[in-house]
């Protein structure tokens, strides 16, 4: 970072805007640059989901706002953590949270979390602030009925329900395939991030404000993020940037959170380009979803001997976390490169490798499709009542 910012920039890599910025795609009806993912999205969830998640989202604009749920929570993170995280939040922040994105009042906020007042009273109120985004969010005019009311009671009255429908709705969405869609889009994003860290490193901040086409202003002279609405922001309440490629970010949103220290952390989404989500291949997955189930597709035996080697399993955990060529594990591990192709052999047939060109080279990936699917084939051909036992041990087959 150069030495003239006037505060910490850092990059991450991680889901933890893009998910409920791809379900604000998914559920919105107006055309989108990301049209061709949408489409493919759309068909793969179940038929219920809709309706499922209208309980927490009753309209498209509450996914960005249940994004800010989780501004307690700093920096990078993986989706496991982000439902964890919202699983074990306690009640009055998730209401905290989630109602200062609709309610841009902090007194407001208190009053409903705390119980002061109801919902129905603060809706009512025609003096209340931001009476064009309450109709946004379906909240004006009142009605009881309504979806967006009953989900904004359903948080005041039951938010352990909430918190939970919230969570069941975000899991069922990457298990329908969001999953398989971030795993593509990940190594893409890292690349992203590498890029703008160099950008970073050449670029006045102004400048690089404009570069990455940030929906703010930063003036060096008064020292003062300025965004497009809302009050200035000085540079010494910042105690951190965050910038995190995106690939469903085309709002151009952005979130300020307050710290415990009564300073601001920014996180800037960034779409570049939407290419990456429009040009991920999912005819792959689909061939593999219509020939043959994960169970009947996946030979648990053959997984589990493939692990069950320790460089096989170390090079397994390597790529679990970043896709890395042969050449790459060969110095990581300190074996020859025949050793490591001997070990990736092994761990291909077994289906636990997937391959990405890049450029003149190809990285290497765990499947997290085979390891999440490897369980339930193990359960299957285990405690299978028909078929032939595999009685033939090591040994056995070492003296044949």
């Amino acid at each position: 970072m150069p030495s003239d910012r006037p505060f910490p920039i850092a990059f991450a890599v991680t889901p933890r805007f893009d998910v409920f910025y791809a379900l604000y795609t998914v559920t919105n009806s107006a055309p989108s640059v990301l049209e061709r993912w949408k489409v493919r999205a759309i068909m793969r969830l179940p038929r219920d989901f809709e309706r499922v998640a209208k309980r927490v989202a009753p309209v498209p604009l509450f996914w960005p706002l249940l994004a800010d749920a989780l501004q307690r929570t700093p920096g990078e993170m993986t989706f496991d953590e982000i439902v964890s995280n919202l699983r074990e939040m306690p009640v009055e922040d998730l209401k905290s949270n989630v109602l200062s994105g609709i309610f841009h009042d902090a007194a407001t906020v208190r009053l409903l979390v705390g119980g002061k007042k109801n919902l129905r009273q603060v809706l009512v109120n025609d003096k209340s602030e931001g009476a064009e985004l309450l109709t946004y969010f379906g909240l004006r005019p009142y009605d009881a009925s309504s979806h967006a009311v009953r989900a904004m009671t359903m948080l005041l009255s039951h938010p352990e329900t909430f918190r939970d429908e919230l969570a069941l709705v975000l899991e069922r969405f990457w298990q329908t395939g969001f999953r398989r869609d971030w795993s593509a889009l990940e190594p893409k994003m890292r690349a992203e991030s590498f890029r703008m860290r160099d950008l970073e490193e050449e670029l006045p901040l102004e400048e690089l404000t404009r570069d990455l086409r940030l929906p703010v202003a930063f003036d060096a002279n008064a020292r003062e993020l300025r965004p497009k609405s809302g009050a200035p922001i000085p540079y010494d309440r910042i105690d951190r940037c965050f910038i995190i490629p995106s690939a469903f970010n085309t709002r151009r949103w952005w979130a300020k959170y307050e710290t415990k220290t009564g300073r601001v952390s920014l996180y800037f989404p960034v779409l570049r380009d939407a290419t990456p989500a429009n040009g991920i291949v999912a005819d792959d997955w689909d061939m593999r979803a219509s020939t043959a189930g994960p169970r009947s597709s996946i030979n648990a035996e053959s997984v589990f001997r493939a692990l069950g080697d320790t460089t096989r399993y170390a090079i397994a955990s390597i790529l679990a976390r970043t896709p890395t060529t042969s050449a790459e594990l060969a110095r990581s591990l300190r074996v020859s490169k025949p050793t490591i192709t001997h070990h990736v052999q092994a761990l291909r047939r077994a289906g636990l490798i997937t391959d990405t060109p890049a450029g003149g080279s190809t990285k290497l990936s765990l499947s997290r499709e085979t390891v999440a699917a490897v369980s339930e084939a193990a359960m299957e051909q285990l405690f299978s009542s028909t078929g032939d036992l595999p009685l033939v041990t090591t040994r056995k087959r070492r003296t044949s």
